[in-house]
């Protein structure tokens, strides 16, 4: 079952959902995600670098030789270029829900995607969600930290509760937990 702004307002005020700072907008049936102050994207690769392998060495030693991060209040996205953005809130999502999130239309409308294929936010998971933003349209869009809401949340009850030890988090390979930034910093 989706949740509806009623809902989504109980669970804020009973504080099994966590939104930090809280939200400004809670709509029908999302919350509106703002974009952060933090833009990592790929660095120029070397001629000789023909491919990159999706596996655990792209988030390990060598994410500083292939990633670039910086803070920003302002950043511009260019036609055809991706950059992962940290949204403004931190969430901490209770192990009876998870949460999708999605582009918002007047976004999309000018060619922006907010997530490109992961928009699944885990029972437990706790942090800043990544957002997969791609510009597709013609023009450079000016993104402002804070301000901008280009992602929406909406939350799903789960048909059982999960128990603390199966939330996300739990695991070792739940290596997105309490990321404050879109490369998770892995531990030894």
């Amino acid at each position: 079952m989706i949740l509806s702004r009623p809902a989504i307002r109980r669970e804020l005020d009973s504080g099994a959902l966590v939104i930090d700072p809280p939200p400004r907008r809670i709509d029908q049936v999302s919350v509106s995600l703002r974009v952060g102050r933090i833009f990592t994207v790929f660095k120029e690769l070397e001629p000789h670098i023909g491919s990159i392998r999706v596996r655990d060495s792209l988030f390990d030693s060598n994410r500083d030789d292939l990633w670039e991060t910086v803070e920003t209040d302002r950043y511009l996205l260019e036609p055809g270029r991706l950059v992962l953005a940290q949204t403004f809130e931190s969430i901490a999502m209770p192990n009876h829900l998870m949460g999708l999130v999605e582009g918002r239309s007047s976004f999309a409308r000018i060619g922006i995607t907010a997530h490109l294929a992961a928009p699944k936010i885990d029972p437990g998971f706790k942090g800043t969600i990544t957002l997969e933003m791609t510009n597709q349209g013609r023009a450079d869009v000016e993104l402002i930290a804070g301000e901008d809401e280009p992602a929406q949340l909406m939350f799903l009850r789960l048909s059982d509760r999960l128990e603390e030890d199966e939330g996300y988090g739990s695991g070792p390979h739940d290596i997105f937990d309490g990321q404050d930034s879109p490369i998770p910093r892995r531990v030894p």
